[in-house]
């Protein structure tokens, strides 16, 4: 018989991992998706595409640059301490092993494109030069906000095979929706209150839809994504019950956990989609692991990182 306790532990550990690649498949997004669609944007405002490469760059290097570092701390002795319990991912088997190598890979790919895209390092120059980029990213899509929002649509359609027609996507600035849990937190009171984008899953005249609001394209973009891959993950948590459904979330889906799932996240999904079966859409193999027991989930999961030939074989196995 389970301890009813492991197995709380053990589902809290999957929707933990669940969200690791909610929040890396959106990070990939914000990273990559614009340029799907470079010759649109051109076509829009040639400026377009190398402003998205120098924001979407920024913004996933300042988690080592500027403010964030003040705010939150850094990020290795963050995933340092993971290693010595004590820590809100230490029982997660992954995140226990591998978030502190993750996220120094995510950082030294970002510090070698910060030299190909132009983006400064030093911390003053750096949070001079992203807020420039962002005032100038908003004043060019104020004419184009129509378009640029059925783009993206459209590359959230094109990647995940989800209708557009169940993707609601606004650019702006009033971008809180829903009834969004309240923090606990004081870091988390002030992660919710000055974001810049929300995205998530939304009961719509009983359907489920994906909202996103966000500031700028490349956020809208990767809101898109992370409440389309919420939505898939929906059917690894069906089979609980309300009250563990409860307990799960509450001690899973934390804002404050957002600034270190995204880097390592999107990591993470680096190495996993290469390993995805060719014959299968990205969002039929996230709903395949979605649906997998707990500890058979952390089994695949672990594999990717120490053994990726033996994750492309349990994963092309799946039914």
């Amino acid at each position: 018989m389970t301890d009813p306790a492991t197995g709380l532990q053990d589902e809290i550990n999957k929707r933990l991992t669940l969200n690791l690649l909610i929040q890396g498949s959106a990070q990939h997004a914000f990273l990559t998706s614009h340029h799907l669609i470079r010759d649109e944007l051109n076509a829009l405002d040639p400026d377009l595409l190398l402003l998205y490469d120098q924001l979407a760059l920024a913004g996933f290097v300042q988690y080592w640059r500027g403010e964030a570092v003040l705010f939150f701390g850094r990020s290795d002795r963050f995933w340092k301490r993971v290693e010595r319990g004590r820590h809100p991912f230490s029982e997660n088997p992954l995140l226990a092993r591998h978030g502190r190598a993750l996220a120094r890979a995510a950082h030294a790919r970002g510090r070698a494109r910060c030299r190909e895209k132009r983006v400064s390092r030093i911390p003053f120059v750096f949070s001079l030069q992203f807020l420039s980029r962002v005032f100038r990213t908003l004043a060019k899509e104020e004419r184009h906000k129509p378009a640029l929002v059925e783009l993206a649509r459209h590359t959230t359609n094109f990647v995940w095979g989800i209708s557009p027609d169940r993707l609601d996507a606004s650019l702006t600035r009033a971008v809180r929706f829903g009834n969004p849990r309240m923090p606990t937190t004081f870091r988390g009171r002030m992660l919710q209150n000055s974001a810049v984008g929300y995205g998530g899953v939304l009961c719509v005249d009983g359907a489920l839809r994906v909202v996103a609001k966000a500031w700028l394209w490349p956020i809208l973009s990767h809101e898109l994504v992370k409440g389309t891959a919420e939505l898939i993950c929906l059917h690894g948590l069906n089979r609980l019950g309300d009250a563990m459904y409860r307990v799960v979330t509450e001690a899973a889906d934390r804002i404050e956990y957002e600034p270190w799932m995204l880097p390592v996240g999107a990591e993470f999904w680096r190495r996993l989609l290469p390993l995805f079966p060719r014959d299968r859409t990205i969002a039929e193999s996230l709903m395949h692991l979605a649906r997998l027991p707990a500890r058979s989930l952390q089994t695949v999961m672990l594999a990717v990182m120490e053994d990726p030939d033996w994750a492309q074989e349990l994963l092309a196995a799946a039914p």
